[in-house]
């Protein structure tokens, strides 16, 4: 009779979890930042508040149509909020090619 009731309450737990709304990270990103979006900046002091967007990426060369000819990208923005950096580095890494270690939003 326990085992019969502990796995009803996982059953029903499993079935409550599936309704219950998750807020996934990219619901939260602001989708309509643009690529120019923010200040150019230089690194602000720490303590000012500030929020620092970097991303390093890639493009393709508009001059060489082979699949190596590849341009950097690297920006350096300032914003005054964590969700419009977040939207702005969105932008950026829907635009151009970049690697998950070379994108980042901090507060300085």
């Amino acid at each position: 009779m326990k085992y019969t009731g502990f796995a009803f309450l996982i059953g029903f737990a499993a079935i409550l979890q599936s309704f219950t709304p998750i807020a996934t990270a990219e619901a939260a990103v602001l989708k309509n930042v643009s690529e120019y979006a923010g200040q150019r900046c230089n690194t602000p002091p720490r303590g000012s508040g500030v929020f620092v967007g970097i991303f390093h990426g890639v493009k393709e060369s508009p001059f060489i149509s082979d699949n190596d000819a590849r341009m950097p990208v690297d920006r350096f923005r300032c914003f005054t909020s964590m969700e419009e950096c977040r939207g702005w580095l969105y932008t950026m890494q829907s635009k151009y090619d970049a690697g998950i270690p070379t994108t980042s939003c901090r507060r300085h």
